[in-house]
Order: structure tokens, then C-alpha cells, then sequence
């Protein structure tokens, strides 16, 4: 594994259409048999990065090698060497199984006793091979992914590129697809794999190495017990009796950031909102974007009722989030909100949550237990000073659990999982606008 199959220098990539600077500048290298994970928010630059590397787009400045063939250069050579399972389906339902891989192997030119004789293989690889004679369409979504990942392998490519590859998919088919991907790299072909993924665990179980992008840019890159290790100390997660007064909780939480040795403090799960959380899905109309983002980023924007406010009037989905919202999480977002704090909020939100305040809504629920989760260093000796606060808010505590940081803690350490102010920092915007226009020179 000496030998680096992707070789990134300095890649920039421009929309030209909107004026959106995508990649800025990266550069990193992938060793030969490894797999190697991109993460990073809707927007990071994941996706565009994997089609420049693929030959779907080409780049506005930089290099790009993949199996020492130049992305611009040679682009028919890199397609030989590569293939992508994309984040979007692209089979064909009225096509049968084997029928979807003979097209794309007949499309790769492979002689006709070469293609049969694959076909069978790669069908066998994913557990498929009884179903080659069914319509994609009758297939399962777990079986399509399966499909996916054959037709990727159909020509024998060096890498493989795998957008998104489990969205949306239930966790024991995640799983399937999980053992499959890594018996592919260490079995006998041996593939180098880039992935691409919202999923924390599926990083944490597959890489070899993490690639952590944001806003175009790299921010971090490691193996995931090297990320883990850099955000030093520990985790604590406190879960309360119910809080009736849910808007006194934000305030603990910023008397508790004040202690010293304390690096961030959030909303966590409690055992009621987990339950609440993972059931969860996105609004109608909004069926591309992953739940298990949207969890993270609702943790850390409903520890300040200022944050909600200012994504309310600034993003449409926020609002559409909350209004589309079980009745159990509307109403532990209502109790976040006294008197002057309501003045701020939308109209069209405030109106909510007077009726959620006055009790028009009379849908049974369980009473939730809110809870934080406290990043600092030494939690041992910082527990005593974070109970003491608490206690002197008359908030009850139910339970507290201490944890060394897992890679979702690392993840939203360096990426942060509120809602973006996109057109806050008029500089940065001007700032970007002058880049773009010198690397179009």
C-alpha cells in the first residue's frame, strides 16, 4: 500500500452558474487497497470532489491522477481504472439484473464470452446470482444497492467510488452492505475504495483513513482513533427529570460553558427524545436530505432559542422543520420560548406555539427528559462544579454518563452542526467573489 492509486494537488472547482466555489484548493493522496472516507455537510464539497476524480466534471485549477493517469489528460483511461456507485439510482426497473450489468459491460466494450462469465461473478460477489432473471423494478432497496455495486465491478476497476452508498437504507441492510464492501477490499481484488457518507458509523467501521471537508476545504484527515485522540478529554451526557420550564435550560447551559476546562456544551438525547429523534423523518418535498444530519444539527441548535430564531427567519426549511415537527418536539421547543423571547419569533411560528402554550393541542405524549452533553477536558474533576450549577437551578438530575469522544464528537467538533448563517459574513462572501474571479484568470 506504497503506492498512492489518487493523487489530489491543489483541486479547485468553480460553478461558474451561482458563482460557487465548491473545492478550494484541496489536496490529499489515497494509497492503493485503501478505503478512504469523505464526510463532511450537504454542501462540503464531497460529491464534487468524487466527479472531478471520476471525470464527471472537470476542474478549474489543480491536478487529479488516478491510477497514474491524469483526470484532464486522460480521461478514458481514468473511466477503465474506476467505478461509481452513484448516490442516485440508475438502474434500469424494467430491465432484469443481468440484463442492467450486459448493458454496462457491453458499454465497456468486454467481449461477449468475457461479460457473460463476469456477470455470473459479480452477481455471486453480492448475492444476487438467483436473482439475475427478476425485474430491478420487484427489487428490494438493499438489492438494488447490491446491483449497484456489481455493475461497478463488472469491469475489474481499480477503484471504486461509492456515493452515499446506504442512504436511506434500513440498519441490518446497512449492515449487508457494509460486510460487502469490506470483503471487496480484502478479499482477493483487493479494490481501493473512496466513500462518501453521512453516517458516522459507517466511516468508523469501514476507513482506513477519514477525510473531514467542509465548506470546499479539508479541516481534518486521519485514521478515526487519531481524530478521536486529537479532541482530548471527555464527554459528559446528563439526562434531567422533566423540565416544565424548558428555556431554563439554555441557561444552564451557558453558565456551564463558563467554567473553565469546559470546550462546548449541547441539547443531547434524552431517553424520551432519542425514541422522538429517530423516528424523525424530513418534511414532504424534502426527501434527499439524511435524518441522521438533520438529528445532529436539531442537538445543537435547540441549546440556544436565539439560534432557532435566527434560523426561523433565515432558512425556510428550519421553519418547515419545526411546523412539520412531532407535537412532542414542538412542545419542548415551545417551553424554550418566555414572553420576550416570543416577540422575536416569525409569525407564522410564534402562532404555533401560543397554541402549543395554551394547550390547544390535545395529542396524548409522554413527558420528555431533556439532557446536555458537555465536551471538556478532565471530566472527572469538572463534574463536581457542572452538578453544582445545575443544583442551583432546581433541576433535578436523572442520570450522568462520562465517555471518551466517539467520531460524531469529533465530526461536529470540527464542522459545528448549526444551522448555517450562508449570508451573515458579507466579507467572506466579497472575499470569495475576488477569489473566483483570480483563479478564472
Amino acid at each position: 500500500m506504497s503506492h498512492n492509486i489518487i493523487e489530489v494537488q491543489n483541486l479547485t472547482k468553480i460553478y461558474e452558474q451561482g458563482n460557487v466555489l465548491a473545492v478550494d484548493d484541496v489536496s490529499f493522496n489515497i494509497k492503493k487497497g485503501e478505503i478512504f472516507a469523505l464526510l463532511g455537510p450537504n454542501g462540503a464539497g464531497k460529491t464534487t470532489t468524487i466527479s472531478v476524480l471520476a471525470t464527471l466534471l472537470s476542474s478549474t485549477k489543480g491536478k487529479a491522477f488516478v491510477n497514474d493517469y491524469d483526470v484532464n489528460k486522460d480521461p478514458d483511461k481514468v473511466r477503465k481504472s474506476i467505478g461509481i456507485v452513484f448516490q442516485e439510482p440508475s438502474l434500469d426497473g424494467e430491465m432484469k439484473g443481468w440484463e442492467n450489468l450486459e448493458l454496462h459491460s457491453i458499454l465497456y466494450g468486454m467481449p461477449k464470452k468475457e461479460r457473460q462469465a463476469k456477470i455470473q461473478e459479480v452477481l455471486k460477489l453480492v448475492d444476487l446470482d438467483d436473482r439475475a432473471n427478476t425485474f430491478v423494478k420487484n427489487f428490494s432497496g438493499g438489492m438494488k444497492r447490491r446491483l449497484e455495486i456489481a455493475r461497478g465491478l463488472i469491469h475489474e476497476p481499480k477503484v471504486l467510488f461509492l456515493d452515499e452508498p446506504t442512504l436511506g437504507l434500513d440498519p441490518q441492510t446497512r449492515r449487508k452492505i457494509w460486510d460487502k464492501i469490506k470483503e471487496l477490499n480484502k478479499g482477493n481484488s483487493k479494490i481501493t475504495i473512496l466513500i462518501t457518507t453521512h453516517y458516522m458509523e459507517e466511516a468508523d467501521e469501514l476507513a482506513d483513513r477519514i477525510c473531514i471537508m467542509d465548506h470546499g476545504k479539508i479541516i481534518a484527515m486521519d485514521t478515526s482513533e487519531n481524530l478521536k485522540k486529537q479532541l482530548s478529554g471527555d464527554v459528559i451526557d446528563i439526562l434531567f427529570e422533566n423540565v416544565e420550564e424548558r428555556f431554563r435550560v439554555p441557561i444552564i447551559i451557558n453558565q456551564i460553558k463558563e467554567i473553565p476546562g469546559v470546550k462546548n456544551v449541547s441539547f443531547g438525547t434524552g431517553e424520551g427524545e432519542q425514541d422522538m429523534m429517530s423516528n424523525f423523518q424530513p418534511p414532504p418535498g424534502m426527501p434527499n436530505i439524511d435524518p441522521a444530519m438533520i438529528q445532529a444539527r436539531m442537538r445543537e441548535v435547540l441549546s440556544d432559542p436565539k439560534k432557532l430564531i435566527m434560523a426561523w427567519k433565515r432558512m425556510p426549511m428550519a421553519a418547515g422543520l419545526f411546523l412539520n415537527a412531532p407535537l412532542a418536539m414542538k412542545k419542548q421547543i415551545a417551553n424554550m420560548f418566555d414572553d420576550k423571547l416570543l416577540e422575536e419569533v416569525p409569525d407564522t411560528i410564534k402562532e404555533e406555539i401560543i397554541k402549543i402554550k395554551k394547550g390547544e393541542f390535545k395529542e396524548e405524549e409522554e413527558q420528555l427528559e431533556p439532557s446536555i452533553s458537555i465536551s471538556c477536558e478532565s471530566g472527572g474533576k469538572q463534574l463536581p462544579l457542572i452538578i453544582q450549577k445545575i443544583n442551583e437551578n432546581d433541576i433535578k438530575i436523572k442520570n450522568v454518563n462520562m465517555h471518551q469522544p466517539t467520531l460524531e464528537d469529533v465530526f461536529l467538533h470540527y464542522v459545528g452542526s448549526a444551522i448555517r448563517e450562508e449570508s451573515s459574513n458579507f466579507s467572506k462572501d466579497v472575499k470569495k467573489i475576488i477569489q473566483m474571479k483570480q483563479l478564472r484568470k
